[in-house]
């Protein structure tokens, strides 16, 4: 697998390695603490010939000698680090981005891959899917989901697993990073490489570490529901494209 983007050491930043996709599909995933899930996952991967591309590597923290950064950075890296990523290296957009967490395993290639989002992107009719979970986060939003299909456990967006089109993903992680809204891109990077930093000096936490992925994850899709509620009762607002795959 390949290494890059926002790695640690003393908050230097090193030259971007951009890997090659592998039969069209981008592998990604943030890991800045060795966990037990890893190996397994690296491993099925080559197997079947993926190379996943690491994001988040820290050599205080991987190797010994620094303290991990706190959870709630780790996972707000899940959106800054593959935005930053995809952003410099500049992939085609015909190019399939799947992100994962590590508590995956691979079970074909990239042609089962590309296929399988084909197949439920056609039956869906949108260019962003995303896994479901067993339960959702913040429990609150929970009854606003949709049952699952069948018999399926599965019915809430968490965290965990996205797939889609280079230039379909930039739009989705700008959104919820905040560039949208006014947030620098390098500004939210320095503050993940010198976290120690920011920490001393009591500077604000810049929102996307505080309020993580999960919570940025629901936001969008209660806007979504609150969308579709205003159209109904006779609004302009467009019905949006949604998609819930395991």
């Amino acid at each position: 697998g390949g290494g890059g983007g926002g790695g640690g050491g003393g908050g230097k930043r090193q030259k971007m390695h951009c890997v090659a996709p592998s039969g069209g599909v981008l592998l990604l995933l943030v890991s800045d603490r060795p966990n037990q899930f890893l190996c397994h996952y690296l491993s099925s991967a080559m197997v079947h010939g993926l190379r996943p591309t690491l994001l988040g590597w820290d050599s205080g923290s991987w190797l010994g000698g620094g303290s991990p950064k706190p959870w709630t950075f780790h996972l707000g890296a899940k959106l800054v680090l593959p935005l930053h990523y995809l952003a410099a290296c500049g992939y085609s957009n015909d190019t399939l981005v799947v992100f994962t967490d590590h508590d995956v395993l691979f079970q074909g290639g990239a042609a089962a891959l590309r296929e399988a989002y084909r197949a439920a992107a056609a039956a869906s009719g949108s260019h962003l899917l995303f896994s479901t979970e067993h339960q959702p986060y913040p429990e609150e939003v929970g009854p606003l989901f949709p049952p699952a299909p069948g018999a399926s456990p599965f019915r809430y967006l968490n965290s965990g697993m996205w797939a889609g089109p280079v230039g379909a993903v930039l739009e989705l992680l700008q959104t919820l990073v905040g560039v949208r809204r006014g947030e620098s891109l390098p500004a939210l990077l320095d503050v993940y490489l010198n976290w120690e930093r920011h920490t001393a000096r009591a500077s604000p936490t810049p929102r996307v570490y505080v309020d993580n992925d999960q919570t940025a994850y629901a936001c969008l899709f209660v806007s979504q529901h609150l969308a579709r509620a205003c159209g109904a009762r006779g609004g302009s607002t467009r019905r949006p494209r949604e998609s819930s795959r395991e």
